[in-house]
């Protein structure tokens, strides 16, 4: 029998929706797909412990499990006595992702603090390969430091959880300090790996300036757009442009030059300057667990100076099942 072209057409209008929406964010996690040339390699980022993955690594384990306290603060029972949290402010840059710049994250005592519980702890920051760890000056040049969970640490800790809702299966990686003197840099790179299916991500990154006592060292996120906002030069570097103005008259005289700051990236994408205390927060991943290309950042050089930054990433990792 016949099969009518309008019932092939209507179920197929019922299907599409049921596949764009249900069954192609499931395929994309469990079989995730090859790049697309123009993209820059997702496999090149932050690992756990602190070491990281360079673009022509091996992806991580199918068999992740990093709850441990060598990697996560695990939640020991030990609640310090925090002070109520600073008043900061925050500005929402973009919705997706979602990228939030937070001025006053950390007090200037608490900045000032971590700095100093890290002088001594500093080791040359090292590219890893999921086997062997290499150092690599020609991508990443800074030192690191693994800060200890004292109380003003365990706070931050709690603050950055607070910050995102205290939401299920997120955990606060251990903190690092990363110390970039002249110099200094890192190429661009994912925080993400792709491999929630797999067991477990970082869903989210707080980016906090310790020290801002530098020129350059800018962090910068290239496929982020530049506001049209000028108050955002505040905290992004923006671009001086000269402009003609005509004198008064009959306008075929002489022109004057005025200097107009705009909101526009010095350079490609957007670059935010280290100022102490301040923090960028982003999503990594999206709903479907698939990371965002547009969180491909870098530090830039520092070229006087030092600046000193400090890594809050959150560990997702969903339930096992039994």
């Amino acid at each position: 029998m016949a099969i009518k072209l309008s019932t092939v057409l209507s179920s197929l209008f019922y299907l599409l929706p049921l596949y764009l929406f249900v069954l192609a964010p499931l395929l994309r996690q469990f079989f995730p797909g090859e790049e697309s040339p123009s993209s820059p390699s997702t496999t090149h980022y932050f690992f756990p412990n602190g070491a990281d993955q360079d673009a022509d690594d091996l992806a991580p384990s199918p068999a992740l499990n990093l709850l441990d306290d060598t990697f996560i603060s695990i939640d020991d029972g030990l609640t310090p006595d925090c002070p109520l949290d600073p008043a900061y402010r925050i500005h929402l840059l973009s919705r997706n992702p979602l990228v939030i710049y937070i001025e006053g994250f950390l007090t200037p005592t608490e900045a000032d603090h971590l700095v100093d519980i890290s002088v001594g702890k500093y080791t040359p920051s090292i590219i890893y390969n999921g086997q062997t760890s290499r150092l690599d000056p020609s991508t990443r040049l800074s030192d690191r430091a693994l800060l200890d969970r004292n109380p003003t640490v365990r706070c931050i800790e709690a603050r950055a959880r607070a910050f995102q809702g205290w939401r299920p299966h997120l955990y606060i990686e251990r903190m690092w300090a990363q110390r970039y003197n002249a110099s200094g840099h890192y190429k661009h790179h994912y925080d993400w790996a792709g491999s929630v299916a797999r067991g477990g991500d970082r869903a989210t990154t707080f980016m906090v300036y310790l020290d801002g006592n530098c020129t350059g060292g800018g962090t910068n996120f290239p496929r982020l757009r530049m506001p049209v906002d000028t108050r955002w030069c505040r905290f992004l570097e923006c671009r001086e442009e000269d402009e003609p103005e005509p004198q008064s008259g009959d306008g075929d005289g002489d022109k004057t030059h005025k200097t107009k700051t705009r909101a526009r990236g010095a350079g490609e994408g957007i670059t935010f300057r280290p100022i102490k205390g301040n923090a960028i927060f982003w999503e990594n991943l999206r709903p479907d667990g698939t990371g965002y290309p547009e969180t491909w950042h870098a530090a830039l050089p520092v070229t006087s100076g030092t600046k000193v930054g400090l890594n809050i990433w959150s560990w997702y990792q969903p339930p096992r099942r039994s």
